[in-house]
């Protein structure tokens, strides 16, 4: 580790403020001293996790973890709140800011983390608090003072009439304390006469004091947890029909919403387009199968016999030339013709040689036209040919579309929200492997929706769910069974990434299926979590020590009430579940 190195992780360590950053993968890389005693976290429970799995599973804690959610969507601000914080021991007040650190590489700025920085005002809002509440008490007492002194000048005002009658009232206090004391002695001496009386009396009032602490009795009752969704029905299974070839609609055989039967016709495409394309397809096959035929027979063909009977000529025309030349040189050898003309006659066999060797060069050329490459090209050609051929021949015969399963007849937009398909009607034009309609299975449906990326984390696979709509009134079951491995993208101002959810309902009733249409809107709730035989008992009685939870239990020999630790599960609005240290008949005692 470099100095530099060094003094920056000893300023880190050393600061008062907890510091945490987060890489451009979601991972924790720091969390400095201040941040484990602030957030009661161990570092090595947060270093090199992602910070989904370190916050986002943590209840009451939603404040802190947008705070953060906010910085890393709006990378160009920086983000300052006062936030909430349940470290699982106490809730703490805290001020937090979050940013994004960059980078300046080449004049280019570059997003390289998220840093978080956050002090804990607990006591500082304590008083803060505190202080508004005696500022407020002092306004009251000086109001109240105010108005006992305005009452103290309407009193001064009676004095003088109330001094006239203190010598009445002398008079009634006399006789009534001396009738207090005749009372009082009479109690006393009635109570002394019969003391077994006065002590059968008192044991009823003891019994009462004891029966001020209520008890409750553990019993199994249910408990459960739930999301809430909303989604549009469609079929449990779709299958998509697609145009064979690029046409026009020439019949129409079907009406939206329509039942039909697998082998049902359903459309008849025209076919006059593709017919010119099969005609013309038909020409090439022809020209592509002669060309492989003369290549075949390239060598017994007229461009190779051309070649031949060139060089052949050539070869005449050297053997003439070099007779000559053997002729002049032996004249000129004896004297009989000039020089002049022994050099006219070796050019020229040098130019008929010349002739005979390009004539040769060119056979060997005309005879590889049909050899190697050229052979290849011209079999790839056929087979190409061939196969355009065939892939007409059969759109032609696929322009009579039928049902390739049984169901109903629905929207291309219902079956993919995607692709946004156009209704069929006579002369509607289509391009080919363009959606047409597609058929829905009936017998069952699919609900599907987005949900956000903090309760995704909470759905599973065979999840039971409960559907339920406006339009219909009974309560359909289904199960979670496809869950979105990617984001897609989010919606609304923040754009915070959500992910596809599907729920199948396998079997529907007739009379289900006569109330229910494909589109309708519906609202899921996911069951997260379901105890029909809980232990529920009151929050009240669950008393939190530290880091332990524990409630004051009857002993059933001994009658006397006794602290016993305890495991929390499910909280409801009023009682909360115990997972651990409770049994169902326990008693245990309410404050």
């Amino acid at each position: 580790m470099s100095p530099t190195e060094m003094v920056y992780k000893n300023i880190l360590e050393n600061m008062s403020d907890g510091v945490m950053t987060i890489g451009l993968d979601g991972r924790i890389m720091t969390f400095n001293s201040a941040a484990e005693k602030i957030l009661n976290l161990k570092r090595e429970d947060a270093l090199n996790r992602s910070f989904g799995e370190v916050f986002l599973m943590r209840e009451g804690n939603d404040d802190f973890n947008q705070m953060i959610l906010n910085a890393v969507y709006e990378s160009e601000k920086i983000h300052n709140a006062v936030v909430s914080y349940n470290t699982g021991e106490k809730i703490l007040t805290l001020v937090v800011t979050a940013s994004f650190l960059q980078s300046y590489e080449v004049g280019e700025r570059k997003n390289v983390a998220v840093i978080v920085v956050f002090n804990d005002i607990t006591e500082v809002e304590r008083l803060r608090i505190a202080e508004v509440q005696l500022t407020e008490e002092l306004r009251g007492k000086h109001k109240e003072l105010q108005n006992a002194y305005l009452e103290l000048e309407d009193t001064n005002k009676n004095l003088h009439t109330a001094l006239k009658k203190v010598q009445v009232v002398r008079i009634f206090a006399t006789v009534f304390v001396i009738l207090f004391f005749l009372s009082l002695g009479f109690f006393v001496w009635k109570r002394a006469s019969s003391p077994l009386q006065w002590l059968a009396r008192e044991i009823p009032t003891a019994g009462r004091d004891v029966a001020m602490v209520k008890s409750f009795v553990v019993t199994p009752g249910p408990v459960s947890n739930s999301i809430a969704l909303k989604g549009t029905l469609k079929p449990i299974k779709i299958v998509n029909i697609t145009s064979p070839f690029n046409g026009t609609v020439k019949e129409k055989f079907f009406e939206y919403g329509q039942t039909v039967r697998k082998g049902d016709l359903l459309l008849r495409m025209d076919t006059s387009e593709t017919e010119l394309k099969l005609r013309e397809a038909k020409i090439v096959y022809i020209k592509a199968d002669d060309r492989l035929k003369e290549l075949t027979d390239w060598e017994s063909g007229d461009e190779v016999s051309k070649a031949k009977r060139s060089v052949t000529k050539a070869k005449l025309s050297l053997d003439i030339q070099k007779k000559i030349l053997e002729e002049t040189e032996a004249l000129f050898k004896k004297g009989i013709v000039p020089a002049t003309e022994y050099e006219n006659a070796k050019q020229q066999f040098t130019s008929t040689k010349m002739d005979y060797e390009s004539a040769e060069l060119e056979l060997k050329s005309t005879i590889a036209k049909g050899q190697g490459d050229n052979l290849n090209i011209a079999n790839f050609e056929l087979e190409n040919a061939r196969q355009k051929l065939k892939e007409l021949e059969m759109q032609l015969k696929q322009s009579d579309i039928y049902a390739p399963v049984s169901g109903t007849i629905i929207l291309t937009e219902l079956a993919d929200k995607e692709k946004k398909g156009k209704a069929i009607e006579k002369g509607a034009s289509f391009s080919q492997g363009e959606i047409l309609l597609s058929i829905g299975d009936a017998e069952g449906l699919s609900v599907t929706t987005n949900v956000d990326e903090i309760e995704v984390t909470r759905i599973k696979k065979g999840q039971e769910v409960r559907v339920t709509g406006d339009a219909f009134p009974e309560i359909l079951k289904g199960k979670v069974f496809h869950i979105s491995s990617q984001a897609g993208k989010g919606e609304g101002e923040r754009k915070t990434p959500s992910f596809e959810l599907s729920v199948a309902i396998d079997k529907l009733s007739p009379e289900q299926r006569e109330k229910i249409r494909l589109g309708m809107s519906a609202n899921m709730e996911i069951l997260i979590y379901n105890n029909p035989n809980a232990l529920l008992v009151p929050i009240h009685a669950v008393k939190i020590e530290g880091k332990d939870r524990y409630v004051m239990v009857t002993d059933k020999s001994t009658k006397e009430l006794k602290k016993v630790k305890v495991e929390t599960g499910v909280t409801t609005l009023d009682s909360v579940e115990i997972t651990k240290g409770l049994s169902s008949g326990d008693g245990i005692a309410l404050y």
